[in-house]
């Protein structure tokens, strides 16, 4: 079993694969996973990036018929997918909550209360403006952040098969995937079934691994 297999596994609440594959046959199988199942729940959730998701498809799909792929492709693939993942991903509902009571304590004391009055209307106003900002700074710094690292790791992963490399990252990215096609826990643990099932369903029609892989395509 590759180094990536039992923390993906973890993070989707499954258990083993119905069959046992070759090295290579495992990788083509995540590639599969990745244009069949989880890219598609991707351009659902983000349609107005459907471009950058349908590129990075066809680079998983040529991978699955053991066509590699180089480190720039795969970040330059990557890079755009991964940064409107991270960013729908990122938890703003609750980060703004935050920044807003934040902002209307400040907005309420006493010795802000004129120049909120004269520059934003009232306290509330001012949190909402203020909360608005900040999320947005946050989130969209910590899309970029996440993107960029990730996006670099897992382009060297695909592109040598570096089972270690993989395995540092599988685990996230697939939490990520879920956290941007579903806001509620109850949405959230559906969607991670879909990307179990998929799983799954990918690796019970390879039964004879590598060779399977090749006279199927």
């Amino acid at each position: 079993m590759p180094a990536w297999l039992g923390p993906l596994l973890r993070v989707l609440e499954t258990g083993p694969l119905p069959r046992q594959l070759d090295c290579q046959a495992y990788w083509r199988l995540l590639h599969r996973w990745q244009a069949e199942v989880v890219l598609p729940l991707l351009a659902r959730a983000l349609p107005e990036h459907d471009h950058a998701v349908t590129t990075l498809r066809r680079l998983h799909q040529r991978a699955s018929l053991g066509l590699r792929g180089r480190v720039g492709e795969w970040r330059a693939a990557l890079g755009p997918v991964l940064l409107a993942v991270f960013r729908r991903a990122y938890a703003f509902d609750s980060a703004y909550a935050q920044a807003y009571d934040s902002a209307l304590d400040y907005g309420l004391a006493a010795s802000n209360q004129a120049m909120i009055a004269e520059q934003f209307g009232d306290a509330e106003a001012f949190a909402r403006h203020y909360a608005q900002l900040s999320t947005d700074a946050n989130a969209q710094a910590f899309a970029t952040a996440n993107a960029a690292a990730s996006s670099m790791l897992v382009a060297r992963a695909y592109a040598s098969e570096d089972e270690q490399a993989c395995a540092s990252v599988v685990g996230a990215l697939a939490r990520a995937c879920n956290w941007a096609c579903a806001n509620a826990a109850e949405q959230r643990a559906a969607v991670r079934e879909q990307l179990a099932a998929g799983l799954q369903h990918v690796a019970s029609q390879h039964p004879s691994g590598r060779n399977v892989w090749i006279n199927r395509h």
